[in-house]
């Protein structure tokens, strides 16, 4: 029996460092909701927020996937959804040049996590591991206005990830 002790605590030890290690372990959930297209839904998306009041502040939108999508057809859909938006092309051309190094592929399961600081600059995160920060706070906004606007194509989205449908 004592022998199973250590690798006991051996696993709880990894377990609440992969918790301690979590990106956005010092936020606070507004929301959470799911991207369905046609018959299939695309991923979940959980939106957070500083959990002091005030602005400027931290908040972090964490993308679980539940389909394979390449990293081109992600940077497609961002700039589709930009355009949607009404960003102009060179901003969006601007904003789109930074992905193409940071982004993965993805496959289900897999967890990309966006979370722009007090600063307004952004930082990426694939399974909790930094993959990449764009040092502009327009673009900043302009990635979490594709889920927060009240011009997103996704509108039912939006409600659930800013808690409004409670």
């Amino acid at each position: 029996m004592l022998k199973w002790i250590p690798l006991a605590l051996f696993s709880f030890s990894l377990f609440s460092s992969s918790l301690l290690a979590s990106p956005i372990n010092h936020l606070r959930k507004v929301g959470e909701g799911e991207m369905q297209y046609l018959f299939w839904t695309l991923y979940s998306a959980e939106f957070y927020r500083s959990q002091e009041t005030g602005s400027p502040s931290s908040q972090a939108l964490k993308i679980t996937y539940f389909k394979s999508i390449s990293q081109q057809a992600l940077i497609e859909a961002t700039q589709d959804q930009w355009q949607h938006l009404g960003y102009s092309v060179s901003d969006i051309r601007q904003w789109s040049q930074p992905l193409q190094a940071i982004w993965p592929n993805v496959e289900p399961g897999d967890e990309l996590t966006f979370i722009s600081d007090d600063t307004g600059y952004g930082q990426f995160y694939f399974e909790d591991q930094a993959i990449g920060t764009v040092q502009d706070p327009t673009f900043s906004q302009a990635f979490l206005d594709i889920w927060l606007s009240e011009r997103t194509t996704e509108p039912e989205l939006r409600q659930q990830l800013l808690g409004l449908n409670r």
